[in-house]
């Protein structure tokens, strides 16, 4: 019977890291809900959510985010599913968050697309080529059986166009490094067992170089990575449970750079993010080509979404994209059909601490209560509201780097949520091999980025795409390269200093 069982503690284990439980990266600090009920408005959900609608129409390049390209939110999401999976109802996880279980294995391993291997989900595979994922070489959409469902490792990787094409980018990735693996004399004749393994692992590797050394800088910066990666210790067995502060409110700041409507083409028109059934972003069903007549063409041209000519995402601040308020449907039922306050309602039922309260846990440095509310009240210098998590969160990347990436406190949860477990994972390649390098052809030889994997994968099918550099970015922290950071234990430790004159005033962007 429910509330007689600690559930979670019977999951299957992984290989190397084992499914864990949500767990509380502070869980001494009292949560903002708890201050609520002794400080009566303390939260306003609607009232905070009504203030957080952004400008409708296209973006102005004002609100918009030239560091993180429009194909890194969905990156973001697809790394999220890699990571997490809440099965338990929203009932249970209001009631009983201790056993509430991640049926993801915490770890950045791609089970969202090997799903448990060959042997044991078969139907991913191509029979007729041992290792290699369902999907020929020209297809763009996902595999799929006859009611259009799609066949794969994990179905919200078809909840959006763009995510469910970008799952197919990485079937690709693997079909195009297995190859490659089988062409090798060390593993000519080898059992198709040890060249799928070998082909795994160095997906899985790059993957994961992506993750920490470009998706990761891009998102808090490179000084808090290094900082990060400096201050925590190697050798232990870090949690291996997934962080509410970082599920439930920091890694949800990406929902603030979603647009309301997407270039997929070079040339082309923009596409909805809500619309038509059939002309937008929705997956769920056979992706549109533009054949056939009345079809849209659906197809990406992934130099739109990456490298240094891809559309912007929006910056991370408080307002987000229109449609966002208005999900159809589908997508959320009527009564709850705002992202916005979906979020904030979300931190209160996981009784998240306030934005101020993990600040000064760590040290950190914080806006002002005019920076954190102006925009919401009419005189923000009054007010003495704690600030939500994710409110908080994104107002600081707001303050500190005019949006461009997260500020000192979500830069230092998603960072070190992202560390923990890449060193909690025994197979990652911080664990078994530090100082490892990137194998594969890459515009800057011993790194590995996005658009290198896209070029690697598509071969001359690749659209041309413009290859950036991570230590070149707008706004980027004057430090070296992460390779020093990797082999040096004495970096200084957190916290993380703000920019010398306080928070960064909106700039022009090159």
């Amino acid at each position: 019977m429910h509330g007689f069982d600690d559930r979670g503690l019977a999951v299957p284990k992984g290989r190397f890291a084992e499914t864990g439980r949500f767990g509380r990266m502070f869980p001494e600090l009292r949560s903002l809900k708890e201050i609520a009920s002794e400080a009566p408005g303390q939260t306003g959900v609607q009232f905070l959510a009504s203030k957080m609608q952004g400008p409708g129409g296209a973006p102005a390049p004002a609100t918009t985010n030239p560091r993180i390209k429009a194909g890194y939110t969905f990156l973001g999401q697809f790394i999220d599913h890699d990571l997490t999976l809440d099965a338990t109802s929203i009932l249970e996880q209001q009631i009983d968050l201790n056993a509430t279980t991640n049926f993801r294995t915490p770890a950045f391993e791609l089970d969202s697309i090997y799903g448990r291997g060959p042997d044991a989900s078969p139907v991913l595979y191509d029979p007729t080529r041992p290792g290699m994922f369902v999907v020929e070489r020209n297809q763009t959409d996902l595999p799929r059986i006859g009611n259009g469902r799609a066949v794969m490792g994990d179905p919200r990787n078809d909840e959006n166009r763009i995510i469910g094409q970008l799952h197919v980018l990485f079937l690709k990735f693997h079909n195009a490094v297995l190859t490659a693996v089988q062409a090798e004399p060390a593993f000519t004749g080898k059992s198709s067992r040890t060249q799928f393994e070998e082909a795994q692992r160095r997906v899985r590797w790059h993957y994961q170089w992506i993750v920490l050394n470009e998706f990761l800088v891009r998102m808090v910066g490179a000084q808090t990575v290094a900082q990060v990666l400096g201050s925590t210790p190697r050798r232990i067995h870090q949690p291996d449970f997934m962080p509410v502060e970082f599920s439930g409110a920091a890694y949800r700041a990406g929902h603030s750079q979603i647009r309301g409507a997407y270039q997929l083409q070079e040339g082309g028109g923009f596409v909805p993010i809500f619309g038509p059934v059939g002309s937008d972003l929705r997956g769920g069903t056979p992706l549109p080509d533009g054949t056939g007549g009345a079809t849209p063409n659906l197809v990406i041209e992934w130099s739109t979404f990456f490298g240094g000519g891809a559309q912007p995402g929006m910056r991370l601040d408080t307002h987000l994209a229109v449609p966002l308020f208005a999900l159809p449907p589908t997508v959320a039922p009527p009564t709850a059909n705002s992202l916005a306050e979906r979020n904030l309602q979300r931190g209160l039922d996981l009784a998240l601490p306030a934005g101020q309260t993990i600040a000064d846990r760590l040290g950190l440095p914080k806006p002002t209560q005019e920076q954190l509310w102006t925009g919401v009240y009419a005189n923000p210098a009054n007010a003495t509201q704690l600030a939500p998590l994710w409110y908080y969160i994104l107002k600081e990347a707001e303050v500190w780097h005019d949006g461009h990436r997260l500020g000192p406190v979500g830069g230092y949860i998603v960072a070190q949520t992202f560390v923990n477990l890449l060193l909690a994972d025994k197979a990652s390649y911080l664990w078994q091999h530090r100082h490892w390098r990137p194998e594969l052809p890459a515009s800057k030889p011993g790194t590995f980025t996005v658009t290198d994997l896209i070029k690697f994968t598509l071969g001359n099918a690749a659209p041309v795409l413009q290859a950036e550099d991570v230590t070149l970015l707008p706004d980027v922290d004057n430090v070296p390269e992460l390779d020093d950071p990797l082999l040096d234990p004495d970096l200084p430790p957190l916290p993380i200093t703000p920019p010398a004159n306080g928070p960064v005033p909106p700039q022009p962007v090159p």
